[in-house]
């Protein structure tokens, strides 16, 4: 948003919670288009039902204005490995994070990480995890996500392992801060969604 820009106000967005097994095809396809949109640049390609980028996620919350997919994130749920404390930390990874360039700067990504703080919170998980580019980071804090030292090390879509150079952030849900194993890096084990 540029410094002369003004957030409009806007209602709240009608809000669903579906499981991965449960999106229809039809509805792979709105998400898909709107991945497309909102990702121009990515590696994978948002066509068809294809409507997750790595791995796919568990849980997704899609807004809604006037019937229209304008904003979504998915979730899952996993243990993340922790290989300087031998443990193990259970969190919501939260991926596919978006809001439809056409309604962006109306509040729509605020609601979001809101839906996302409440859909962790009632699958009662310690914390939430995402990685994320630096440019977005500040976007995250603002809705309380903590930037994390050591970074991530996952599963590439090509099948690589590689230790992620970007931002990780951690949002405290049912423990605190304290908690999280600082400074550590995180094995994701697995694909980031």
């Amino acid at each position: 948003m540029s410094a002369g820009a003004q957030l409009i106000s806007a209602p709240d967005l009608h809000w669903s919670s579906t499981w991965e097994d449960d999106v229809a095809d039809d509805e792979h396809r709105v998400l898909a288009a709107l991945f497309a949109r909102c990702f121009p640049r990515s590696r994978t390609a948002f066509t068809g039902t294809r409507s997750w980028s790595s791995g796919r996620p568990e849980l997704r919350v899609v807004g809604r204005l006037d019937g229209r997919a304008v904003a979504h994130v998915g979730v899952l749920r996993r243990f993340l490995r922790v290989a300087e404390r031998s443990a193990s930390v259970l969190v919501g990874d939260v991926g596919l994070v978006a809001v439809d360039p056409d309604v962006q700067g109306r509040g729509f990504g605020a609601q979001l990480l809101g839906r996302t703080a409440s859909t962790l919170h009632d699958l009662e998980l310690p914390f939430g995890y995402l990685t994320c580019g630096d440019h977005v980071a500040p976007f995250y804090a603002t809705a309380g996500w903590m930037r994390v030292d050591g970074g991530t090390r996952m599963v590439r879509a090509d099948g690589r392992v590689q230790v992620y150079g970007g931002v990780s952030m951690v949002l405290p849900v049912h423990a605190p801060l304290q908690e999280w194993p600082a400074g550590c890096l995180v094995d994701r084990n697995g694909l980031e969604i």
